[in-house]
């Protein structure tokens, strides 16, 4: 599981109505504007793709081109089954990897294929929004989307609304979230859009979080947005989501993200051993506080590695006492 990647963020409190109306009018407009790239669409079972093959000569001692053209449709294993090559899989693959891959195979059979592939339909794709959103639910995508256009499809933000959106997605590497927030939009702070603009992928969850939360991610048991029912401390706030994983996290280094109104977020770090142990003040959490706790890279390695290769050998997670 990679780090998060955490964007500007700059306002602790809830979004009031006229600043709801101003994200909404933002997310109306970015939404209009973008253009995600085609291309980076990741295929999978059901889509349709039109192969265009464009060198193959048209009879023998003539010149030119005759383009052959081949539409496959991918089935539920993730395969498609052409001429000469029989079963490709192509699920998971964007549209550059698949033309890269067809240009090897069939350059045993045509000299330097010139190989295009185009989506003519789309089904394989669906993306979760959920949370402080007029129209939660599970979306099918009908082509290559943004994060901004899903907001967009759930209607925009709801009353309760936080101004922070979170985005998790899981990935051969394990788990990654982006977080930003919304009224960095608004009011100029960072201005950075590219989580917003960032194409979704099939199985992504998008969460907008209600207000009066905090949100723990990283290696812990349990990551996500917990409301702030009560004052947590942030030892407390992690286990509230679940403990820290001991044989993977990174103790030493645990990040406090928390909101300067009209700035970036301050970036508080701490050490958990230091703060359990009395050395170091266990700092009170507040609403829309972020905590991550970073994952140590030789316990990775340990874990990924060495605890598949040692048969027998089941490693677990230790929970704060």
């Amino acid at each position: 599981m990679p780090p998060s990647n955490i964007s500007s963020m700059e306002s602790p409190q809830a979004a009031s109505s006229s600043a709801l109306s101003d994200l909404n009018r933002v997310l109306a407009t970015l939404a209009t504007q973008s253009t995600p790239d085609v291309r980076s669409y990741h295929l999978g079972p059901e889509d349709m793709v039109r192969i265009t093959i464009f060198t193959i000569p048209e009879s023998e001692g003539m010149k030119g081109v005759t383009p052959r053209v081949m539409d496959a449709r991918i089935s539920h294993q993730g395969t498609i089954t052409l001429p000469l090559l029989g079963e490709i899989p192509v699920q998971g693959l964007t549209i550059s990897e698949v033309e890269q891959k067809l240009r090897g195979l069939y350059d045993r059979y045509i000299q330097n294929p010139e190989i295009g592939v185009f989506v003519t339909e789309y089904h394989s794709q669906r993306v979760a929004v959920v949370g402080a959103v007029q129209n939660p639910g599970v979306f099918e995508l009908s082509g290559p989307k943004t994060v901004i256009d899903l907001l967009a499809t759930a209607k925009g933000l709801s009353g309760n609304a936080s101004s922070q959106i979170h985005l998790y997605r899981q990935t051969p590497e394990g788990r990654t979230s982006y977080i930003i927030d919304l009224l960095t939009l608004t009011k100029g702070v960072g201005n950075d859009v590219s989580v917003l603009t960032l194409p979704v992928q099939s199985g992504d969850v998008i969460t907008v979080p209600e207000a009066g939360t905090f949100f723990v991610d990283g290696a812990v048991r349990r990551p996500g947005s917990f409301p702030l029912s009560r004052p947590y401390t942030v030892s407390q706030a992690l286990i509230v989501a679940g403990g820290v994983d001991r044989e993977m996290a990174k103790t030493s280094a645990i990040s406090l993200f928390r909101h300067r109104a009209g700035a970036e977020a301050e970036n508080l770090s701490m050490d958990l051993n230091e703060i359990l142990s009395g050395e170091a003040q266990d700092p009170i959490v507040t609403a829309e506080d972020v905590i991550v706790v970073p994952i140590s890279a030789p316990k990775y390695l340990v874990r990924r590695f060495l605890g598949v290769l040692v048969s027998g050998f089941s490693l677990e997670r230790v929970a704060l006492p």
